[in-house]
């Protein structure tokens, strides 16, 4: 459980500073996606947090339809362009750490160059803020495959081009800038090395409350397709007590049955949509289903397993709040009994919590 920090003056969590996550790694191995991923987790903790797009810098200086040669590091001639469209990023990345409020920034670009990535480093450490370096390492060229087809030929780059071409073309760009690319090495930066996102991970003067954060998310951080529903438990016999844990009602096993062939009827129709769409076969895929260890929430998912044998775990965390005095009353209920309490839930939320009962940040 992420214990809640207290906060300065400027809104930031006193002890953690301000932070910049420099993102390394050639395209397609994941960098925009864990970005947007740790952003959304990072703002879920209550830090806020924003993500910096190299590409969107480029097209608003240069258009979707720079030259090849942009993506050549070799090539001289675009060197002042890329160094433009760079320190554009960097500058916003300054101002939002220091006079917008924030707490954490991501610089999601290549940055491939030893002699690049120690530039932009000083230019943080001289504002105060500390940079974490986080290279997306990837070997395994499925996987690569897979994110060039599902996620970079729909980029603004591409929206004139037919798949195959701009799969083409987007891997030209990484052979273009192969030959540049330098690992992470210096010893004295604080960083971590990600590879084929997650399966293996190496970290480096990992300082703070925050930078573990960050470790902990990416260890568990994956790219391949997955979808995800979420669907309520079915109604039980004592529906509103949190303490009974009562069973399925006869209209909650009925609604258990309709959720199992509902859920079975759509990943079926997805599997075809990718495969037509990606040429990605996805119907081996086993359904994974969790459900939280109340007993109407198991009985729901028992389904999945008298007709399908698909994996279901029970998980602590899944479970509802705990309301505490506020248990079997409506919300207008609450209003009327608890209006001081209740006036507070709706002025915080996330953090507000009823006597004996739990809050949202309780179980972040």
């Amino acid at each position: 459980m992420a214990a809640q920090l207290y906060k300065t003056h400027t809104g930031q969590l006193f002890h953690a500073g301000s932070i910049v996550i420099i993102n390394v790694g050639l395209p397609a191995r994941g960098k925009t996606h864990g970005s947007r991923s740790l952003i959304r987790y990072m703002n879920w903790l209550g830090v806020k947090s924003k993500s910096f797009h190299m590409g969107q810098y480029r097209r608003r200086l240069y258009g979707p339809d720079i030259s090849a040669e942009y993506f050549d590091l070799g090539n001289d001639d675009m060197s002042e362009k890329r160094s433009h469209a760079e320190d554009s990023c960097i500058d916003d990345i300054i101002e939002y750490l220091t006079e917008g409020s924030g707490q954490l920034a991501i610089f999601d670009a290549s940055n491939l160059r030893a002699d690049r990535r120690r530039y932009i480093y000083e230019r943080f450490e001289s504002k105060q803020i500390r940079p974490l370096f986080v290279e997306y390492i990837c070997e395994n060229e499925k996987i690569v495959e897979e994110n060039i087809r599902k996620v970079k030929i729909t980029s603004p780059d591409y929206v004139t081009m037919d798949a195959d071409s701009a799969v083409r073309d987007f891997k030209e760009r990484i052979k273009r800038m192969e030959p540049y690319y330098q690992t992470i090495e210096d010893g004295d930066l604080s960083y971590i090395k990600l590879y084929n996102v997650g399966e293996h991970i190496i970290v480096n003067n990992i300082r703070g409350y925050l930078q573990s954060r960050v470790v902990f998310y990416l260890m568990n951080l994956h790219i391949s397709d997955r979808t995800i529903y979420l669907a309520r438990s079915g109604e039980s016999s004592n529906e509103g007590s949190y303490k009974a844990d009562a069973p399925l009602s006869d209209e909650g096993h009925r609604y258990a049955k309709n959720l199992h062939d509902a859920i079975l009827r759509r990943t079926k129709e997805r599997a075809a949509e990718t495969l037509r769409k990606t040429g990605v076969d996805n119907t081996n895929k086993t359904l994974k289903v969790w459900t939280s260890t109340h007993v109407k929430s198991y009985q729901t998912a028992e389904y999945f397993i008298t007709y399908d044998n698909f994996p279901v775990r029970r998980r602590m965390l899944l479970k509802g709040l705990n309301p505490g005095i506020c248990e079997n009353l409506t919300l207008a209920e609450v209003k009327e009994k608890f209006p001081d309490e209740y006036h507070a839930y709706l002025r915080d939320p996330y953090h507000h919590r009823y006597s004996r009962a739990e809050s949202y940040h309780d179980v972040s």
